[in-house]
């Protein structure tokens, strides 16, 4: 239960929001308040600067307009509270349990809470935390939109399904924070630490990332409509498109090719993707076999485990593609750029000729990678038996056990190549 002398501050500023005789807007400035139960309460356009509430129960809480600067709410159960277009500046809710609660229009920038000193004078109130702390707290279905949040700290915070459209996160840090299913279209992350944050099926429409660190972010799913990601640090970055999030076009045609595959050409149609933009899409574990991808752009595409017998990949960029394990016999990679691609156990060797009811005829059409560039790509233990080869990049490329037995490697390029235990051709 709450002290008596509280209960009557609440009970007056009730009054005063209601407009009735004798209420008086509540003030508890730098009071100090841990642990106490607030839920329900309602505080709105109260006074609170510096109010220390740290491990309080503030759940459902009617925030609204109110005064929060430098107040300290760290461990606080601010579940469902009411925060919008509150003085939240310089506050600290180190963590805090914000799951849905709704801090649209919340102005969280930094803020320095000045006081008097015993001695004389001021002092700062808040000297190791002028700037907003949130992390290692819960702000899930949070909503934020329109928040000021530049500077702010909120490192390892679960901002999962959080509203952060058109947010203010200059220079603020989010690293290691879980955004999955956050709506952050039209915010600010200009100079912002996302470093090892994950947006997998977040919204990013339309957001500024100049300058902004997204080392080793994990963006699995994720909307980028309308984003210039060159100035952002993306090394070290997943970046993974599911097929189902592709337009409805390039969707239905790969799902046609699996028919196509699947019936023996009598249902669906094989895949024409020629020029297509495909880049980070997963298409691991799928027949693709006989698909067609001249000059497609799959940077970071995923083939992982796929089957791409006899695909046309001739003049694809593929540049840092996950190819592992994939089943690519008779497969036209003439020209293409598989620089820094992973090819760890990929049979690109001659693919079987079989007549219509899948008879082997005793006939191989060979792969085909003439002028391809694999310069830096780990090949190790792939199989390139009987595959053309002639003018293809190997420089500083692994192929360490790979097979390349019967290959025709006329003009290839193997500076710097690693053939520790390769079967190269006589």
């Amino acid at each position: 239960m709450l002290p008596r002398d509280i209960r009557t501050i609440l009970n007056k500023h009730d009054r005063w929001v209601l407009g009735h005789p004798g209420g008086a807007r509540a003030n508890l400035s730098l009071r100090p308040m841990e642990g106490l139960d607030f839920a329900g309460a309602n505080l709105e356009s109260a006074k609170l600067t510096g109010a220390q509430m740290s491990e309080c129960v503030l759940r459902g809480v009617n925030f609204h307009q109110a005064d929060l600067f430098a107040a300290d709410m760290r461990g606080a159960d601010l579940r469902g509270a009411n925060l919008s277009h509150s003085d939240l500046r310089g506050s600290q809710l180190r963590g805090a349990d914000l799951t849905d609660a709704n801090l649209f229009g919340a102005d969280m920038r930094d803020g320095t809470l000045m006081t008097a000193a015993e001695e004389g004078g001021t002092r700062v109130a808040n000297v190791d935390t002028s700037h907003l702390e949130v992390d290692r707290a819960s702000m899930r279905g949070a909503n934020l939109s329109g928040a000021r949040l530049a500077n702010s700290v909120l490192t390892q915070t679960d901002l999962s399904g959080a509203i952060l459209c058109n947010a203010v996160l200059t220079n603020a840090d989010l690293s290691g924070s879980v955004m999955e299913g956050a709506d952050l279209s039209g915010a600010d992350l200009s100079g912002a630490n996302l470093a090892g944050a994950n947006l997998g099926s977040a919204n990013l429409t339309g957001v500024k990332v100049k300058d902004t660190n997204m080392r080793g972010v994990k963006l699995y799913d994720t909307t980028l409509d309308g984003v210039d990601l060159d100035g952002a640090d993306l090394t070290g970055a997943e970046i993974v498109r599911s097929v189902d999030a592709l337009p409805t076009d390039l969707r239905k045609t790969i799902r046609s090719h699996e028919k196509w595959i699947a019936s023996f050409g009598a249902e669906g149609e094989r895949a024409i993707l020629d020029g297509a933009e495909l880049d980070h899409v997963d298409f691991s574990n799928m027949n693709l076999s006989g698909a067609s991808f001249i000059e497609t752009s799959l940077v970071g595409a995923r083939f992982i485990s796929t089957a791409l017998s006899m695909s046309d990949l001739s003049k694809a960029n593929i540049y840092k593609g996950k190819l592992d394990g994939a089943e690519m016999t008779g497969a036209n990679l003439a020209g293409a750029d598989l620089t820094e691609a992973s090819l760890v156990e990929t049979d690109i060797s001659a693919a079987d000729i079989k007549d219509r009811q899948g008879n082997s005829t005793g006939r191989q059409w060979p792969a085909n990678l003439s002028e391809t560039n694999l310069s830096r790509a780990d090949l190790a233990h792939a199989i390139l038996r009987g595959a053309n080869l002639a003018e293809a990049n190997f420089n500083g490329a692994n192929l360490r056990g790979a097979d390349l037995s019967g290959s025709a490697i006329d003009g290839a390029r193997l500076q710097g190549a690693i053939i520790t235990e390769a079967v190269l051709p006589n």
